[in-house]
């Protein structure tokens, strides 16, 4: 991409100078467009914390390693701020996001062939972004709802990535885990939580 950040796990610098949040926004929340015309809070639990803000669209469960992180983690979408966006994770870098983004119409009325690849266009993008490899697929949950996984290292491996991505009706759930060697003996199990516990609100 011909520009270089002075830290591999800053998001936002590599989103922003490889035109990520463009390539997302054309490539998920427009194309779903145009193919359809057109305060944390936290308690213990034998699972771990749960997230259930009064506020927030979803909750979750997520290990007690892990804390909100308030640094700028990166922006998914340019131009359509999330309806709801939460940040947990050991440091900058080992962060697990939760976000939902409101669509133009219900996504049910959408051909899922369309559907999945616009999803997967999206994640090869992102994965570009970073100086990826190419993003590994499989299908999978987010609490009780279909998702479909994806997860791609940096070319020098260091950092590796998961995206999740769920619908239901005109929502959009967005999970993205990523981590370090520092990181793997947590991030990874806590997306694992976070995914498999997670309930719209």
């Amino acid at each position: 991409m011909g520009v270089k950040c002075r830290h591999e796990g800053d998001l936002d610098c590599a989103e922003y100078h490889a035109g990520m949040p463009r390539r997302l926004s054309l490539l998920v929340v427009l194309v779903l467009a145009l193919g359809l015309g057109l305060g944390l809070t936290a308690c213990g639990g034998s699972d771990g914390t749960t997230f259930d803000d009064d506020g927030a669209p979803f909750s979750f469960q997520y290990p007690k390693e892990l804390h909100k992180v308030f640094a700028n983690t990166g922006r998914e979408i340019q131009g359509l701020p999330p309806k709801y966006k939460v940040a947990l994770g050991t440091d900058e870098t080992n962060v697990v996001v939760v976000a939902n983004y409101q669509l133009p119409k219900d996504v049910s009325k959408l051909k899922k062939t369309a559907l999945a690849v616009a999803v997967a266009r999206s994640a090869r993008a992102l994965s570009r972004a970073l100086d990826g490899t190419v993003p590994k697929s499989s299908s999978t949950q987010m609490g009780d709802l279909p998702a479909t996984q994806f997860e791609f290292s940096t070319q020098s491996k260091s950092l590796t990535t998961r995206l999740v991505y769920a619908f239901q009706g005109k929502q959009q759930y967005f999970l993205r885990c990523q981590w370090n060697d520092a990181g793997q003996d947590t991030i990874p199990g806590a997306c694992d939580q976070v995914a498999s516990s997670f309930s719209p609100n």
